[in-house]
């Protein structure tokens, strides 16, 4: 039988003089958040009578191979990580767990590592089309610069460009979302973060519980960040993607649970893991 992901009390050697504190249990291994350990308020003594006793237990064993989970319940329930005392100011936001939460920055540092990532990837195999929309467009500017060379109007009109490009921007379009696909999803999957992420030490996973997301919600997730991309070709509907993406971007700033839209949408967060 597994522990359940918790607060226990912390398996460390305590220091001299250090008051008591509460460890993270993941459900697999001893992470690196503590807390203070919540002192109890004193009760009267008919209370005390009416109340059963609780034998306390002993968590997991810490250190080296973080020992086996087994037999650590919960710890006289949930305390908020970091949560302050009366009067101090307010902690850093986390998840319901007590798990700290990605800061804006760190976020934007991971994506645009990762875009630069896919962009070669994406840009070396769609190197053919490309091509051909660099041709068209040389092939447009020297008719236009013959044209005014002749004092007459060029015979390329811009319907008739965007038509002879219209075929290898769908192919690079759809050439670009394949890779988006199997990055983000594959990483997800396999290591609950992108390469950006996992340089910047953070990690994307449900709110409500800690451990690996199923197909479906990365699959959820990636459609609701990359996914619109397919009707960036549409001329009105792309810009108003553009607009999407940039509102997507920024949502955490102002978020009380730091989510962008698309965390919101799969009921993700993204969190510190150092």
């Amino acid at each position: 039988m597994s522990t359940q992901p918790g607060w226990h009390p912390d398996p460390a050697p305590q220091q001299p003089g250090q008051p008591p504190q509460l460890r993270w249990w993941d459900g697999t291994r001893w992470t690196e958040h503590t807390a203070p350990a919540q002192q109890p308020a004193q009760q009267s003594a008919q209370q005390q009578d009416q109340q059963p006793a609780v034998e306390p237990t002993q968590p997991p064993a810490y250190g080296g191979s973080y020992g086996a989970a087994y037999g650590s319940p919960a710890y006289g329930g949930t305390p908020t990580h970091g949560t302050p005392a009366y009067g101090a100011p307010a902690g850093p936001a986390t998840t319901p767990d007590g798990v700290p939460l990605a800061g804006w920055w760190q976020r934007v540092g991971a994506y645009v590592i990762d875009a630069v990532l896919l962009g070669v990837v994406s840009t070396l195999l769609t190197l053919p089309w490309w091509r051909e929309v660099v041709d068209v467009y040389r092939d447009w500017f020297d008719d236009v610069v013959r044209a005014a060379e002749a004092g007459r109007e060029s015979t390329v009109d811009a319907g008739s460009l965007q038509r002879q490009i219209a075929g290898p921007l769908a192919i690079i379009t759809a050439i670009s979302l394949a890779v988006s696909f199997l990055y983000q999803v594959g990483f997800l999957m396999w290591r609950q973060a992108t390469p950006g992420k996992l340089a910047l030490g953070l990690r994307v996973r449900l709110r409500e519980r800690p451990g690996r997301m199923g197909f479906g919600t990365v699959a959820l997730r990636w459609l609701a960040q990359f996914g619109v991309g397919i009707v960036n070709l549409v001329p009105l509907v792309g810009t108003l993607v553009g607009l999407y993406s940039i509102l997507d971007l920024l949502w955490p700033l102002w978020d009380s649970k730091k989510q962008a839209i698309h965390d919101k949408v799969a009921k993700t967060n993204v969190v510190r893991t150092r």
